[in-house]
């Protein structure tokens, strides 16, 4: 699958707007992998998070702030209920572009889906010196057009 190889300063139109691919994350946990690609929107430069998992699912993150967060079974966040349904531990396998993970580090991750939208995904991750809160959505691949050199 293409988007499981897009190379730094690549281009996407995802769901109609255009986005820069800045760095890339490779993730393994036991015989799995996915993909966490960090993107610059490209009409206002606001940061985003492409997960790409190897069974083709995406999911388009914006980082949100949520301070003394307490990780347990349901969140409410923004005033939106969340049930935990999937956690783990990714290790990095490699990266590449600025980012500051280093190689082997470990991330406790914690997703959560909305209570009222199944499409919209709570995720936290929990480094070892910090924890990163995102909200998100299931993107379907074929609102993911990956851009040529020349459609740029």
């Amino acid at each position: 699958m293409e988007l499981l190889e897009l190379e730094q300063d690549q281009y996407l139109i995802i769901e109609k707007e255009k986005y820069k691919v800045l760095n890339k994350v490779k993730f393994i946990e036991k015989s799995s992998y996915w993909i966490e690609y960090k993107l610059q929107k490209i009409d206002n430069a606001e940061r985003h998070y492409l997960n790409v998992e190897i069974s083709g699912k995406a999911i388009l993150y914006k980082i949100i702030e949520a301070k003394d967060i307490q990780i347990k079974m349901n969140m409410t966040i923004q005033e939106e209920a969340f049930e935990l349904f999937e956690k783990g531990i990714g290790k990095v396998e490699n990266y590449y572009g600025m980012t500051d993970v280093g190689l082997k580090e470990e991330v406790n991750y914690y997703e959560y889906k909305s209570k009222v939208d199944n499409q919209k995904i709570l995720s936290i991750e929990k480094w070892k010196d910090e924890i990163e809160v995102s909200i998100g959505k299931i993107i379907s691949l074929r609102n993911i057009k990956i851009l040529k050199e020349f459609e740029r």
